[in-house]
């Protein structure tokens, strides 16, 4: 196998994975009576949104993710690693299952696929010229 590292120009920061933002996922962490409001998400974590510094950072809990009443998975192992500005509390997922682990990644490609589609959609919108075809056979 070949180890093969690369770095992308303007880079900053190292995440371990791609994060993305659900509008109206919530988490629910055992021992909670309310839920955290999901600021975004991704295969090997998520930020909380947490004002008022609930969750102590160190503290090893499970939590569930849910939109409205619909609880989506349940069970994921987690641990709160920093506290950040903007009230921001992050979470490092532990050992989860491989369905844990496909589900997630399901949900980050689901919505990185969808913002991309918007984005085409808009440029689309803004750019009607560069749908034009240029056939011989047209009068223009």
């Amino acid at each position: 196998m070949m180890d093969v590292t690369f770095e992308l120009e303007g880079e900053v920061g190292k995440r371990a994975a791609h994060r993305e933002r659900v509008r109206g996922l919530v988490a629910r962490l055992d021992g909670e009576a309310d839920g955290f409001v999901v600021h975004d998400v991704s295969a090997s974590g998520l930020a909380l949104v947490d004002p008022e510094a609930r969750i102590a950072v160190g503290r090893d809990c499970r939590l569930a993710l849910g939109i409205g009443p619909r609880e989506l998975i349940d069970g994921l192992p987690a641990r709160v690693v920093r506290r950040a500005e903007g009230g921001l509390t992050g979470l490092a997922f532990g050992e989860l299952s491989l369905r844990q682990e496909a589900w997630l990644d399901k949900l980050v490609l689901e919505i990185q696929k969808r913002r991309i589609d918007l984005r085409k959609s808009r440029q689309d919108a803004e750019n009607p010229e560069d749908k034009k075809t240029h056939r011989v056979d047209e009068k223009t």
